[in-house]
Protein backbone atom coordinates (compact mmCIF):
# COMPACT_ATOMS: atom_id res chain seq x y z
CA UNK A 1 0.00 0.00 0.00
CA UNK A 2 1.30 3.74 -0.76
CA UNK A 3 0.12 6.64 0.89
CA UNK A 4 -1.44 9.85 -1.81
CA UNK A 5 -2.04 12.81 -0.98
CA UNK A 6 -5.05 13.88 -3.28
CA UNK A 7 -4.58 17.41 -4.87
CA UNK A 8 -8.52 16.38 -6.14
CA UNK A 9 -12.04 14.73 -4.83
CA UNK A 10 -11.89 11.06 -5.17
CA UNK A 11 -14.94 8.87 -5.87
CA UNK A 12 -14.52 5.63 -6.25
CA UNK A 13 -16.72 2.91 -6.06
CA UNK A 14 -15.99 1.93 -2.29
CA UNK A 15 -15.19 5.01 -1.32
CA UNK A 16 -14.23 8.84 -1.34
CA UNK A 17 -11.11 10.88 -0.06
CA UNK A 18 -11.47 14.75 -0.44
CA UNK A 19 -8.85 16.85 -1.85
CA UNK A 20 -5.75 17.18 0.55
CA UNK A 21 -6.61 14.31 2.22
CA UNK A 22 -3.97 11.73 2.11
CA UNK A 23 -5.32 7.59 1.94
CA UNK A 24 -3.36 4.44 1.04
CA UNK A 25 -3.83 2.55 -2.49
CA UNK A 26 -2.50 -0.41 -3.99
CA UNK A 27 0.83 0.31 -6.09
CA UNK A 28 -0.83 0.58 -9.40
CA UNK A 29 -3.67 2.89 -8.60
CA UNK A 30 -1.20 5.66 -6.62
CA UNK A 31 0.78 5.32 -9.75
CA UNK A 32 -2.11 6.08 -11.62
CA UNK A 33 -3.09 9.11 -9.54
CA UNK A 34 0.28 10.38 -9.34
CA UNK A 35 1.07 10.32 -12.71
CA UNK A 36 -2.38 11.49 -13.56
CA UNK A 37 -1.82 14.77 -11.52
CA UNK A 38 -4.54 13.52 -8.88
CA UNK A 39 -2.26 13.24 -6.11
CA UNK A 40 1.25 13.21 -4.90
CA UNK A 41 3.02 10.41 -2.90
CA UNK A 42 2.80 11.69 0.69
CA UNK A 43 5.83 10.14 1.88
CA UNK A 44 7.90 11.37 -0.90
CA UNK A 45 10.82 14.44 -0.60
CA UNK A 46 9.16 17.77 -2.02
CA UNK A 47 11.43 17.45 -5.38
CA UNK A 48 9.54 14.03 -6.28
CA UNK A 49 6.25 14.98 -5.07
CA UNK A 50 6.75 18.15 -7.38
CA UNK A 51 7.88 15.86 -10.35
CA UNK A 52 5.22 13.87 -10.26
CA UNK A 53 2.64 16.08 -11.28
CA UNK A 54 2.74 15.85 -14.36
CA UNK A 55 -0.47 14.50 -16.13
CA UNK A 56 -0.13 11.18 -18.12
CA UNK A 57 -2.31 10.62 -20.63
CA UNK A 58 -5.06 8.30 -18.96
CA UNK A 59 -5.50 7.52 -15.40
CA UNK A 60 -6.64 4.33 -14.18
CA UNK A 61 -9.45 6.23 -12.75
CA UNK A 62 -10.15 10.18 -13.17
CA UNK A 63 -10.98 12.32 -10.44
CA UNK A 64 -14.95 12.76 -10.31
CA UNK A 65 -14.63 16.36 -11.49
CA UNK A 66 -13.65 15.10 -14.77
CA UNK A 67 -16.40 13.07 -14.88
CA UNK A 68 -18.57 13.34 -17.93
CA UNK A 69 -22.93 14.55 -17.32
CA UNK A 70 -23.41 10.39 -17.74
CA UNK A 71 -20.85 9.30 -15.90
CA UNK A 72 -21.83 11.01 -13.27
CA UNK A 73 -25.45 9.69 -13.30
CA UNK A 74 -24.37 6.19 -13.73
CA UNK A 75 -22.25 6.60 -10.33
CA UNK A 76 -25.54 8.33 -8.87
CA UNK A 77 -27.91 5.65 -10.02
CA UNK A 78 -24.94 2.63 -9.22
CA UNK A 79 -24.84 4.37 -5.79
CA UNK A 80 -28.57 5.32 -5.39
CA UNK A 81 -27.84 9.42 -4.75
CA UNK A 82 -30.68 11.13 -5.70
CA UNK A 83 -30.14 14.00 -8.11
CA UNK A 84 -33.59 15.83 -7.66
CA UNK A 85 -33.93 17.90 -10.24
CA UNK A 86 -30.15 18.49 -11.55
CA UNK A 87 -29.58 18.30 -14.99
CA UNK A 88 -26.41 20.37 -15.57
CA UNK A 89 -23.12 18.95 -14.66
CA UNK A 90 -22.21 21.32 -12.15
CA UNK A 91 -25.51 20.82 -10.31
CA UNK A 92 -25.27 16.83 -10.92
CA UNK A 93 -21.57 17.32 -9.10
CA UNK A 94 -22.57 19.09 -6.26
CA UNK A 95 -25.23 16.31 -5.36
CA UNK A 96 -22.86 13.54 -6.00
CA UNK A 97 -20.36 15.40 -3.72
CA UNK A 98 -22.33 16.08 -1.07
CA UNK A 99 -24.55 12.91 -0.55
CA UNK A 100 -20.94 11.48 -0.57
CA UNK A 101 -19.86 13.74 2.36
CA UNK A 102 -23.39 13.28 4.33
CA UNK A 103 -22.71 9.27 3.84
CA UNK A 104 -19.22 9.43 5.14
CA UNK A 105 -20.12 11.75 7.87
CA UNK A 106 -22.84 9.04 8.87
CA UNK A 107 -20.40 6.48 9.16
CA UNK A 108 -17.86 8.20 11.50
CA UNK A 109 -21.31 8.54 13.94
Amino acid sequence: MVRVKMMTLYAGPDRSVPAGQTAQFDKAEAEALVSGGYGVYADAPAATRKAAKEPAKEPAEKPIEKWNVAELQKYAADQEIDLGQATVKADILKAVVDEIERRRDADDD
